[in-house]
């Protein structure tokens, strides 16, 4: 996921760090911050349903491996 500014501006690992700060269950739920985006491998439809919910929270978009848009 990356921010939906238009500017193609980075999530900050002090961004993520917060998110996770206010949800500890997100550091287990595969998902990682890897240079300004937040990643996962083969996520479940849970897993993307979080991240969207994650996106919402840093005015962020989901955006899978072949450029599809999932709503958040």
């Amino acid at each position: 996921m990356d921010t939906t500014d238009g500017g193609g501006q980075d999530i900050t690992a002090a961004d993520w760090e917060a998110v996770v700060a206010a949800d500890p269950g997100l550091a287990v739920a595969r998902m990682w911050w890897s240079a300004g985006r937040i990643v996962s491998k083969n996520p479940s439809d849970a897993v993307i349903a979080t991240m969207r919910e994650v996106a919402d929270a840093l005015e962020a978009k989901v955006q899978g491996d072949d450029g599809e848009y999932y709503d958040a």
